[in-house]
This record gives structure tokens, sequence and C-alpha cells, in this order.
């Protein structure tokens, strides 16, 4: 996936307390998929239903967190493809009898630990809210 330019003119300043959760979110998302998948074809996953749904389930939850980040929340990440990331989840949400599994193990091992990356970066520069986030970690 091509990264996206940045919208011209909008900056990371501004990023809401929420984009900075949905970015968390999305990398808990990403490291979940890649732990999915493993070393796996797609073949062997698509024997294991709970491993197959649980990755769709990451893909939906990722395309969603994106949909939903400000303009300046994702100009905090920098050049990401994000109009093929919730395109990918539009498609799994709508289209979800015409899954193509192979495509997205192909994304795990491709794309996500640029996404992986560029959002930890991002987290990195980002100083830490302040007060609990009511968000439960599960590490």
């Amino acid at each position: 996936m091509p990264p996206e330019p940045a919208e011209p003119g909008v900056t990371g300043a501004g990023a809401l307390p929420e984009d900075r959760l949905r970015i968390e979110h999305m990398l808990r998302c990403s490291r979940d998929a890649r732990l999915i998948v493993g070393n796996d074809v797609a073949s062997v996953l698509a024997a294991d239903m709970m491993r197959t749904r649980a990755l769709v389930n990451c893909f939906t939850e990722i395309g969603e967190a994106a949909a939903r980040l400000t303009p300046q929340g994702r100009a905090r990440v920098g050049s990401v493809p994000w109009r093929q990331i919730v395109g990918m989840r539009n498609i799994i949400v709508h289209v979800y009898w015409g899954i193509d599994l192979a495509e997205l193990v192909k994304t795990v091992r491709d794309d996500l630990p640029v996404l992986v990356n560029a959002l930890e970066s991002a987290l990195a520069a980002w100083p830490p809210p302040e007060g609990p986030t009511g968000l439960v970690e599960t590490d």
C-alpha cells in the first residue's frame, strides 16, 4: 500500500485525546493480527475458524479506528495509506462473504510491520495522557 501524503496544511498539533486512544488501539490490533497469523499460510489459517474470525476482527477494528481519527491525529502518524486501511475495513464488513484470506495474510506480512512502526513512532513522540485513559491493558 503506497502511503498517502498528509493533508495540506494539517499538522499533528490539535489532535484529540481520542486520537491517541485510537492509535494505541490500532497498534494493539496490528500486533494481535501478526500473532494470529504467525508463520502460517492462508490455507492453514482457513482451517481454524477462531483464528480466521479473530484476524478479520483485527482488520475491522484497525479500519474503524483509522476512519475515526481526526486529520490532526492522522498527521501525527504521518504518511500511511489511510484510505486503503478504511477501504479494507469496509470490504470486510460489507462484503464479508468475499474476504480473501490470502490477501489478509499478505497484508499482515507486508503492510502491518510498516504500520506498526508508524504507530509506535507517533506514540513515542506524543506525550502520554494525564490521568487514567479508561482502557484496560491486556499485555
